[in-house]
């Protein structure tokens, strides 16, 4: 039988950072998706990679491979612990590897997927190690109320919290015609399993079939990165094992993780929207000042560089060079008296000054505006920022800042983790406590992270 492989990864639209990563090599394919702090989750997803990237499946029965993951989440923990700045930092990883001439090891950990289509009919090959996966298990979910569950980005089980972890391992039997996909929950999180088969079905290559899924999860909101392999089973001529006629080297990726490149089409497209509303606030700026009888700026806005398509808003809305709009001093009695103003004021022409209760009305209105705009900026600010705290004994997502000036609270619980503040390691209650400012996203995959720990 005869093997062939393709992958596709994207950013997504909602993250900065692809922190997944993926390996190819003859007969063994792995997807990681990391977790953790600031750019500790590619860190763990690669050192997953790269720690399986040498393993020879035609010398490696499921046992040799189940032990190097081991491996692997012994080394992700241990620079965890080495380096505070990827303290919590874990991976989830799903690997396959050709194992005879009809059947395929998988060892997985966490909440990424392998499916199978066989006969056109998709089966999941992998069970979620997550907080809403174990509730369906024990008949509390069912997968589509688990699907739009609050805490169903929870995982159990990851590489790199804990020095010992025990992940799955299955042996699956496998024909030609059969299609192999392993992904990132950026997929599966994504789109039912209903869309993926019909995508899955296509009569395309692997690589078509894995761009396609990746277009759609992206298409379909693109909240968070999203990584696919697809592999196909095919007849080889005369027969034999698996790993013995796959043709592909090794590749560990991605190259670029921070949305650019050929792979990231559909980010780059958002950005092109998000040039374009810069394109059209820019010329709108420029026609205010001129109508405001300012200069336009004589330099161009970003969006009208070379390579844009976006036009910013233009036109010659003043009159002849040094007077005033076209048209505007016709008809204006000649005789009407000169304004004074300044120093240049003509004697005999007063000056009208302000009364002083007008001026206290201005400076009153212009003091309560700023006060306006500073108590605005502030609440959104507010509202944007995030930190890890305990409540009622476990650790929560707060949104807003750790403060509580004159006996009113600045922030509130968004999500309430599973772990317990007390049984966790002094470092990390060090952390908890420390109160730092964070994303959303980054915040919920720490809680994710320290669930690890019970």
């Amino acid at each position: 039988m005869h093997l062939r492989a393709g992958v596709a990864t994207n950013v997504g639209l909602v993250r900065q950072l692809n922190e997944d990563s993926y390996l190819l090599r003859p007969g063994l394919y792995a997807v990681c998706d990391g977790m953790g702090g600031a750019r500790a989750g590619e860190i763990a997803s690669e050192m997953a990679c790269r720690g399986l990237a040498d393993v020879d499946p035609i010398h490696t029965d499921a046992a040799a491979l189940l032990a190097r993951v081991r491996e692997v989440n012994r080394a992700i923990a241990a620079r965890s612990m080495r380096e505070s700045r990827l303290q919590g930092m874990g991976t989830t990883a799903t690997v396959a590897m050709a194992a005879g001439e009809a059947v395929l090891v998988l060892v997985h950990v966490g909440d990424s997927r392998a499916y199978l289509l066989h006969e056109g009919v998709l089966r999941q090959l992998t069970d979620d190690h997550s907080w809403v996966g174990e509730m369906i298990r024990r008949g509390e979910l069912t997968p589509a109320e688990a699907a739009v569950h609050p805490h169903r980005s929870v995982i159990t089980k990851v590489l790199g919290t804990e020095f010992e972890v025990e992940p799955d391992v299955t042996e699956v039997p496998v024909a030609p015609g059969d299609r192999l996909l392993l992904c990132s929950d950026g997929l599966s999180g994504m789109l039912p399993d209903a869309a993926i088969e019909d995508i899955m079905r296509a009569q395309e290559g692997p690589q078509s079939v894995a761009e396609s899924l990746v277009r759609a999860a992206v298409a379909a909101g693109g909240e968070d990165n999203v990584t696919v392999i697809v592999v196909d089973v095919d007849a080889a001529p005369g027969g034999g094992d698996l790993q013995e006629d796959v043709s592909q080297g090794l590749t560990i990726g991605p190259d670029d993780r921070g949305g650019s490149g050929s792979e990231h089409g559909a980010s780059a497209a958002l950005r092109g929207v998000r040039a374009a509303a810069r394109g059209r606030l820019a010329g709108w700026s420029a026609l205010a000042g001129q109508r405001g009888g300012g200069p336009a700026s004589e330099t161009p806005p970003a969006s009208a560089s070379a390579g844009s398509d976006v036009e910013p808003l233009s036109g010659p809305l003043d009159g002849p060079s040094g007077g005033s709009p076209a048209g505007l001093s016709q008809g204006l009695p000649s005789e009407l008296p000169a304004v004074a103003v300044g120093a240049g004021a003509q004697p005999g022409v007063p000056l009208r000054r302000p009364s002083r209760r007008r001026r206290w009305i201005i400076v009153a209105l212009v003091v309560i505006l700023v006060l306006a705009v500073a108590i605005g900026g502030f609440a959104v600010f507010n509202s944007a920022v995030y930190y890890v705290g305990t409540y009622e004994g476990k650790v929560a997502l707060y949104n807003g800042l750790p403060a509580s000036p004159l006996g009113m609270e600045l922030s509130s619980v968004v999500e309430l983790g599973t772990a317990v503040y007390d049984t966790l390691p002094s470092y990390v209650q060090e952390r908890i406590d420390a109160h730092e400012l964070t994303s959303k996203e980054e915040g919920q995959k720490y809680l994710r992270s320290l669930n690890a720990w019970q």
